[in-house]
């Protein structure tokens, strides 16, 4: 008999145990659509996916979107220790029994059962209009882009709130991290990526990105300036995301010049060791301009996670 064999026949090892994985899908077939409650709140669910959205509320209670791309999302809820490692755009299998959440059953965390398996993993989202939101049923819990929205001046409370308006006049509620408080709300027209949800008798949004609608043309700007040669938006090539350079400066006030006196004189050491060239005698000041702007747009991705 091989020694392994051996200890495990004697008690002195245990054989490691597996849990068996359950599609989101399936699990999400245990919420009552109707009610929002759960129908099997005894079982517990071991699921893989991609985190979509974190939206921590103002009772510092975690409430976790995950998914696999193109499908519907689960809530997870935890407290914020448990769930620092939960971020969007990470692939992560956790473990939990469905419970009542604040915005229906979701899958409350198991202790010790969150494992990170990739960051930065890409999904798309459905385009739509606020006007959809007056009945939403058919796109509940989906990871959608609402198009072409505007703040009221000001800034963001604390209430966990906010409301945007379409071109139409409809409004749509926003769901929001308590990263957003006290934050000057986006000024330009705007894109607002998220999950759909219902929050009793009214669908919202609960926000994950917001994008000024004029990103494709910074982006084209970007690819004549060759920035785009060695930067992506959301993962690192040969140099930083702008995501995460966006994030690094999102308290900074000073972050829009901080941007451009790096465009203007390269360097290297602050991502690494791959040297930027400075790109003062060929990119214009207003064109670094409208790219730092773009770029620092991309800060809401972590704010909206705070």
């Amino acid at each position: 008999m091989k020694l392994k064999s051996m200890l495990l026949s004697l008690g002195v090892l245990t054989p490691a145990i597996a849990l068996a994985q359950t599609p989101i899908k399936d699990v999400i077939a245990q919420i009552d659509p109707t009610t929002g409650k759960a129908k099997d709140s005894t079982s517990e669910f071991t699921v893989t996916g991609i985190v979509a959205a974190r939206v921590v509320l103002p009772d510092e209670q975690v409430l976790a979107f995950v998914h696999n791309a193109g499908e519907a999302t689960l809530r997870v809820v935890m407290d914020t220790k448990s769930g620092a490692n939960l971020l969007p755009r990470q692939v992560v299998k956790l473990s939990g029994k469905l419970v009542e959440g604040p915005l229906g059953a979701a899958l409350a965390l198991t202790a010790g059962s969150l494992s990170v398996a990739e960051s930065n993993k890409p999904f798309t989202s459905t385009a739509i209009g606020s006007v959809l939101f007056k009945d939403a049923a058919a796109l509940a819990g989906r990871y959608v882009q609402l198009t072409n929205v505007t703040f009221a001046p000001g800034k963001f409370d604390a209430s966990g709130k906010a409301k945007v308006k379409g071109p139409d006049g409809s409004e749509v509620t926003l769901v929001l991290s308590k990263g957003a408080a006290n934050r000057d709300v986006p000024t330009d027209a705007t894109d607002v990526f998220g999950i759909v949800v219902k929050s009793g008798s009214e669908w919202q949004l609960a926000a994950a990105r917001f994008l000024p609608v004029s990103r494709k043309q910074s982006q084209e700007l970007a690819t004549l300036r060759t920035c785009l040669t060695c930067h992506n938006p959301d993962t690192y090539l040969i140099g930083p995301a702008y995501r995460d350079v966006a994030a690094k400066y999102r308290n900074d006030p000073e972050a829009i010049g901080k941007m451009i006196g790096q465009m203007e004189n390269g360097g290297t050491g602050k991502w690494g060791t791959n040297v930027m060239i400075p790109l003062k005698a060929v990119v214009p000041p207003a064109d670094m301009q409208t790219l730092a702007r773009w770029i620092h747009a991309y800060r809401w991705d972590a704010v909206l996670a705070e």
